[in-house]
């Protein structure tokens, strides 16, 4: 899946004679013919290709709690 975005918040265009237009900014697809398109506008950049499932390896760790401060013995 490839996912595009624009500075447009609705940029449209047509792939076949269909129209189709971005939301939000972003437009995420699997269409070939759709993406080759996309491709070739210039107010659209592919940012990234969607991923179907995060790695469980990439989740960040919890950081260690500091040691409890010692209190004046006042």
């Amino acid at each position: 899946m490839a996912e595009f975005k624009s500075q447009y918040k609705e940029l449209g265009f047509y792939v076949d004679g269909e129209f189709k237009k971005f939301n939000d900014g972003r437009y995420a697809t699997e269409d070939e013919a759709t993406i080759e398109v996309l491709s070739n506008i210039s107010d659209a950049q592919r940012v990234a290709e969607a991923k179907a499932e995060p790695k469980a390896e990439e989740t960040p760790k919890p950081k260690p709690k500091a040691p409890a401060k010692k209190t004046s013995g006042k």
